[in-house]
């Protein structure tokens, strides 16, 4: 069977005991309960471990290739690539997963990186304290859960994250919703960005969430970062193949916009996913082209995976006006993308989301909203269970199906270039300046609260695993997130879409190899345990339907309760309501399995 989470077996190897073994099955049947519910077959998801996906190889150990019995694949006719695999994740900025991955010590021959090692690196706080940039320390559990409260992310956050403006002043005291005024932070004419407003920017966001100003400590949050050894699979992928140091998102705001530009080189004017319009306003927006779209033009494969547990794809409903129609035919769970790989049958692109409802590995940091009660005389504050560690879990389970890919037809380990990367930095720290872009449409009129799309937003993560990419890799080129757009268009002779994805760098500056590496002298990656989550089970428990779901999970559901739900229907907000919501309205949109 295939495999998306860390198989149960973990769990009995390293600690929880008897009584987390039997939480863990029954947290199998309810899961088993749900896709029997919804219409997925059992088979395949049930012995998936507590967050779901079929077993596989235990952690730590590599199924791996045997080249002796399979034969060796045969090398490309020329170094490159024919499948493009994207993996993309939530709100982390480059520094906080990647800017330890090298100190001059060890940064090999011949390479530069732009990381926190290289350098002094700092934000002051309103009180006047220099915080500088470190590496989190404490507690594990609490440290995978960092930041905790979720940075502000939305356009005026990263305004004054990127400038350290809070224009007008008001914009300070932002308690209800991110009702900021004009002009919403930005930079007076002529203003450069030095990346000194990270601190400042957090401590107001954590007063909008918990209504106190934050502790020196957990003020200090804001510029830690983590250390390769807390991320195995990410950081022995980043060092045995290539990292970008120099990867911008599209736009200085959040996910929808981020997630529509990667896709469509346009965010349709939008810098945020609900202001000024609701969600209605990207269900109502133009059917532009995208990639996709493009693709299925000239007669190629495509194809976009998601959770079985989530029901829907994020990338589908928020490119419902130009996809709606290929929900059935193109998008597929994750079961499928393992056969597929197994098989040879990847698409000239394959799109994976995680998991961003129900036990999410999407690794977006908690929201941690105030919840109206008190402990011992203590506030609580409540969200989504948070742990980067599923994540660094998913990578393994992704890139392990494609490095044990031997199919002499079709895809395989030989022509296959996997990318891993990141929507948007989620207002999480990083030192660099993003640099000025092309609009996607220079001659159009402001956007959304008056942005011009004429700069990029923050680096965030990316790494590219290719059988003729270099170990020690590091690519310094300019690069954002029209680079996948790009990379296939020139792949295959297709026509931009717009002008920013006209004018970008491609991917093929990971191919620096003239012969393949084989599959077999890969790494082999470990990821850590990760804990068992309560919040795994698709219908909650009494306990944990009241618990409030991360920002993507609310922004999909919302774009569902637009699309399909009555007027004056509420967004959910907690994990009851979500279920509920799928339910209601996500059964049967989506294709599953072949």
């Amino acid at each position: 069977m295939t495999s998306t989470e860390p198989p149960a077996s973990d769990a009995r190897e390293n600690g929880p005991g008897a009584d987390a073994e039997a939480n863990s099955e029954e947290l199998r049947s309810s899961r088993r309960s749900f896709l029997k519910a919804t219409g997925f077959a059992a088979a395949g998801f049930a012995a998936g471990g507590i967050a779901g996906g079929a077993a596989g190889a235990v952690i730590g150990v590599a199924a791996g290739r045997n080249e002796d019995e399979q034969g060796a694949l045969d090398p490309r006719y020329e170094p490159g690539f024919d499948h493009v695999v994207v993996l993309m994740y939530e709100n982390r900025s480059f520094d906080n997963l990647l800017g330890w991955l090298y100190t001059p010590d060890t940064l090999p021959d011949g390479q530069e990186f732009d990381g926190l090692a290289m350098g002094s690196h700092s934000n002051t706080a309103p009180d006047g304290t220099v915080i500088e940039a470190h590496v989190y320390s404490g507690a594990t559990d609490t440290i995978m859960s960092h930041p905790n409260p979720d940075p502000g992310e939305v356009y005026p956050h990263v305004n004054t994250q990127l400038f350290g403006t809070v224009d007008p002043p008001e914009n300070a005291d932002l308690y209800v919703g991110h009702a900021a005024q004009h002009p919403f932070n930005a930079p007076k004419a002529g203003q450069v960005a030095d990346n000194s407003g990270f601190v400042l920017d957090y401590e107001i966001n954590f007063r909008r969430l918990r209504g106190k100003a934050p502790t020196a400590k957990q003020l200090r949050v804001s510029m830690g970062s983590f250390s390769p050894e807390m991320l195995p699979v990410m950081s022995t992928l980043a060092k045995n193949f290539a990292v970008y140091d120099s990867w911008f998102c599209a736009v200085p705001s959040q996910t929808f916009c981020n997630r529509s530009f990667f896709h469509a080189s346009t965010s349709h004017g939008f810098v945020s996913n609900k202001e000024g319009g609701g969600y209605d306003k990207w269900l109502d927006a133009d059917a532009v082209p995208t990639i996709f779209n493009r693709l299925e033009e000239a007669g190629l494969s495509w194809r976009v995976y998601y959770d079985a547990a989530q029901l829907v794809s994020f990338t589908g409903v928020l490119h419902a006006p130009s996809l709606e129609k290929y929900w059935k035919t193109n998008f597929r769970t994750m079961e499928q993308y393992h056969d597929d790989a197994k098989n040879g049958n990847l698409p000239a692109y394959a799109f994976i989301e995680p998991r961003m409802t129900f036990n999410h590995n999407d690794m977006h940091p908690p929201v941690g909203k105030l919840r109206e009660s008190d402990v011992d005389g203590e506030l609580v504050f409540n969200g989504a269970l948070s742990d980067v560690r599923a994540g660094d879990a998913l990578l393994h389970y992704v890139y392990s199906a494609i490095k044990e890919s031997g199919s002499q037809k079709g895809s395989n380990a030989n022509n296959t270039l996997l990318l891993v990367t990141f929507d948007e930095h989620g207002g999480i720290y990083d030192h660099v300046t993003p640099p000025a872009t092309t609009p996607p449409h220079p001659k159009a009129e402001p956007g959304e609260m008056g942005f011009t799309f004429d700069r990029l937003g923050c680096r965030v993560p990316a790494i590219a695993i290719s059988a003729y990419t270099k170990a020690g890799t590091v690519i310094n080129d300019e690069m954002h997130h029209a680079a996948l757009v790009r990379t296939l268009s020139r792949l295959h002779g297709l026509k931009p879409l717009t002008a920013r994805d006209a004018g970008a760098n491609d991917l093929f500056n990971v191919v620096n190899l003239t012969k393949p590496r084989p599959a077999s002298d890969w790494p082999d990656t470990h990821p850590h345990y990760t804990p068992p989550n309560p919040e795994s089970e698709p219908k909650p428990k009494e306990g944990y339907r009241d618990r409030p779901l991360s920002s993507p999970a609310s922004g999909l559901l919302g774009l569902l309760v637009a699309r399909y739900g009555k007027p004056g229907d509420e967004v959910p907000d907690t994990y009851g309501e979500a279920f509920d919501t799928l339910m209601a309205h996500g059964k049967g949109l989506f294709g599953t399995t072949d």
